[in-house]
């Protein structure tokens, strides 16, 4: 066989493949996450890897001698160098290739694997590291071929057109490129129940976003693994979203661009009713009218809009959120903040005056309305760049976009049996309005007024474990508090409270016991029930650990 046809394979084939081929091939992987362009991509540098290796085995079946170490002394510094890396970068491939695979197979393994963020990274790494080897070896390799400036220059612009055209798909297309996120307007809505989807779609990958129900197909794979289905899926997956929590029992924290939403075009399967009524508008814009602080980090943030006033129920207990996003800056990110009915003014106001009259203060005055044009969120607030708290404290906008409420919970608290509430910090905040509910109880059963709000009789117990580092962090003490002191006077217990802190509070006693799970066991009292668990990742985590075996009994907020 003629050498040349060969020496133009192997010259060539390198050239084409990792000048161009290889890009196009980083470019799928790069634009778009979803499953179609990552098998794509896999295929395009198998497709690399494969001709790549050919065309080596080509130029050993030419020159073998070369690799004699006589006859690889006499080579000039160029052969030698394109030789040996190119020896070297042909071990690279086929391990990186084999590792690709293993990749592909763990973000496909059903029971998922929580290594596979750095699994991703790895091969992210060695294919910069390959790509970087392969363009400088093409180059050499047609360098040493045709060495005339004509030559040069059509290697040269041939690598700026394929730069070129990285930076255009990668950086900037979607910069401009503007999301196509299916909107459902009111007449699209299906409006189902949560108890309908585990009837319906007990064997299918589903989820919640923003009250609505997404239903994906059992080979969906997702970018980050399928231990992401593991955690999120038939939940409200907000919070994971968003980058605000990490998925329990993990490290994966990850804040998603404007573009993953566009995954669920074409996977919507329905609307869930929210249990807390809100007037709906189109406008989203709410006026930021003043802020108080309550503890040294959490403030309170009154926000006003001209076209709605919504009214309270406090018979409604189920947890809700809004949606929180600047307008003036893009570089700060969403955030997800609870709406608590029980702290709206008139709701704060008319529980004061249930205390008063139990206390038999004079000069009670109760309000008859309920209704409120003002929307209270509690915001603790970080120091971090670009952090959402520290943008509304320090920059105090006019204006914010807020969306919602969205039902966080569509687990309704049991009636009877005992709920165990796991919180630390503000994560008491999501569980106020059920506490409140319990309080409403409790007077209901001490005191007999005509102003007095009926609420339905349960025969449910509670069991708070609230962790905080100091006093002046307790928040919805006036609530938690009150129903530990009004359980002596009640027929039958139905609450109980346990505050951990590093220092003696003077309200309550205290323990410095961590909330293990041994302790926390200590206080069952039902064999029914349900945990709950909202607080800092540490307590999260933690808590993720300790009851492995319950870990799809236990709901994480």
């Amino acid at each position: 066989m003629s050498p040349y046809p060969i020496k133009l394979y192997h010259r060539w084939g390198n050239f084409i493949l990792w000048g161009i081929v290889v890009d196009i091939g980083i470019i799928y992987a790069s634009c778009n996450k979803c499953q179609r362009r990552t098998n794509i991509h896999g295929n395009i540098m198998t497709f690399v890897v494969i001709n790549s290796f050919l065309a080596a085995l080509a130029y050993c079946y030419l020159k073998p001698y070369n690799y004699q170490y006589d006859n690889y002394s006499k080579l000039n510094e160029y052969k030698q160098f394109h030789l040996v890396i190119g020896t070297a970068m042909m071990l690279i491939m086929i391990t990186l290739s084999l590792f690709g695979y293993f990749v592909k197979y763990q973000l496909g393994n059903s029971e998922g694997n929580k290594n596979i963020i750095y699994y991703k990274k790895i091969h992210s790494v060695l294919g910069q590291i390959t790509y970087l080897i392969g363009k400088v070896e093409s180059f050499i390799g047609m360098f040493m071929s045709y060495r005339t400036e004509e030559w040069f220059t059509f290697i040269w612009i041939t690598y700026m057109v394929v730069i070129i055209c990285r930076i255009t798909f990668e950086w900037i297309i979607p910069i401009l490129k503007s999301t196509k996120i299916d909107i459902i307007s009111e007449d699209q809505q299906k409006l189902i129940t949560y108890e309908s989807l585990s009837e319906n779609l007990s064997n299918q990958q589903w989820f919640i976003f923003q009250n609505q129900v997404y239903c994906l197909d059992q080979n969906f794979i997702h970018p980050g693994g399928q231990i992401i289905w593991k955690h999120i899926k038939n939940i409200e997956i907000s919070q994971y979203f968003y980058g605000i929590s990490q998925l329990p029992g993990t490290n994966i924290l990850h804040y998603h661009s404007k573009y993953a939403q566009e995954q669920f075009n074409g996977h919507y399967y329905g609307t869930l009713c929210n249990q807390i009524p809100f007037p709906i508008n189109q406008n989203t814009r709410w006026e930021l009218k003043n802020s108080c602080k309550i503890t040294e980090t959490v403030s309170n943030f009154q926000f006003q809009h001209p076209e709605i006033e919504f009214e309270i129920n406090l018979n409604k207990i189920t947890p809700n959120h809004f949606v929180f996003k600047s307008i003036t800056d893009k570089k700060v990110p969403t955030r997800l903040y609870t709406y608590i009915q029980c702290m709206q003014k008139p709701a704060v106001e008319y529980m004061q005056s249930l205390s008063d009259l139990y206390d038999k203060k004079e000069n009670i005055r109760f309000t008859n309305n309920f209704k409120s044009a003002s929307l209270s969120f509690f915001i603790k607030y970080y120091d971090t760049p670009h952090g959402f708290s520290k943008y509304i404290t320090k920059q105090n906008p006019e204006m914010i976009d807020l969306k919602g409420p969205y039902q966080t919970v569509f687990k309704d608290y049991l009636k009877e049996g005992q709920i165990i509430l796991i919180c630390g910090g503000t994560g008491i905040l999501p569980f106020l309005d059920l506490l409140n509910y319990h309080l409403l109880m409790c007077y209901n059963e001490l005191i007999k007024d005509q102003n007095l709000l009926k609420v339905q009789s349960m025969n449910r117990y509670i069991t708070l474990f609230y962790s905080v580092k100091a006093e002046e962090e307790l928040l919805g003490d006036s609530i938690f508090l009150k129903l530990r002191e009004l359980q002596n006077h009640l027929k039958k217990q139905n609450f109980t409270l346990i505050l951990r802190c590093r220092k003696q509070i003077e309200k309550c006693e205290t323990t410095k016991n961590r909330f293990t799970r041994e302790f926390i066991e200590k206080q069952y009292k039902y064999d029914t029930k349900q945990i709950f668990v909202c607080g800092p990742h540490i307590l999260r985590n933690s808590i993720e650990k300790e009851f492995r075996d319950m870990e799809n009994e236990i709901i994480y907020l």
